[in-house]
């Protein structure tokens, strides 16, 4: 079992029971956000997000919400009757093997594992947040080959720290900041590349997430500010833009 987000589980839902989903529709806001916009059995969902992707995510969870909620409504206990009750329990065999419950068995079990999935992702996501380890770091961690002394268990099992990425989804009044600022706090110890005056303009870098970008200003202020806002742009999906 793979942790998987909303979107993947409804697809694969999709697939295996036909539930009917429509292709997206991204509108662009005019705070810099993007509403996604879906249908998923008759019903429209709309969520709003500062990325396409995390907008998609957001409706399908809800979708995927309704449908899961109305699934196990739809499957009320059935009330055992006096001559079921009087019957040896071998009968319940018999009750499993109806062509009817297997295929509802099946359908609640698809449901479920999906669900499950979702469940994985959704607190593996947390974990990553806290700073805790990731999954699949941990898993080499643990198949690599132990080492004779101290020295092994000290490479094999990582010392707890907070994560070195910073955060993961942006804070809700990142419109407000100062674009060195998100970036501090999306990426903490970010150092800025000075580098010669070309003509009248000043000229910064970062190197973020194993990208180099650079960017312009008439001061290193300026300068400064501007390849925040750029690293930001590309990085974080935000609509900062240049100063002067």
């Amino acid at each position: 079992m793979k942790p998987k987000n909303a979107l993947i589980v409804l697809n694969e839902l999709n697939k295996d029971k036909g539930i009917k989903i429509s292709d997206f529709t991204i509108n662009s806001n005019p705070d810099g956000c993007y509403t996604a916009i879906v249908t998923v059995n008759s019903n429209q969902y709309q969520k709003k997000a500062v990325s396409k992707m995390a907008a998609k995510k957001l409706a399908c969870e809800a979708a995927l919400r309704d449908y899961a909620i109305a699934k196990m409504k739809a499957r009320p206990r059935k009330p055992k009757t006096n001559d079921e009750e009087n019957q040896p329990s071998t009968n319940h065999v018999a009750e499993s093997m109806d062509s009817d419950g297997s295929d509802n068995e099946s359908e609640e079990d698809i449901l479920k594992l999906n669900l499950a999935s979702y469940a994985m992702y959704k607190l593996f996501r947390k974990w990553k947040r806290n700073g805790y380890f990731r999954p699949e770091k941990h898993s080499l961690a643990k198949a690599q080959p132990q080492q004779e002394g101290a020295k092994s268990a000290v490479s094999i099992v990582p010392k707890e720290q907070k994560n070195p990425r910073g955060r993961a989804e942006l804070p809700p009044n990142w419109q407000t900041m100062h674009p060195a600022s998100l970036l501090q706090i999306m990426r903490p110890g970010i150092k800025y590349l000075y580098y010669d005056k070309d003509v009248e303009l000043q000229r910064l870098g970062v190197i973020v997430d194993n990208q180099k970008i650079t960017a312009y200003g008439c001061s290193k202020k300026v300068a400064r500010r501007n390849v925040a806002a750029n690293a930001c742009n590309i990085l974080f999906g935000t609509n900062f833009t240049p100063g002067e």
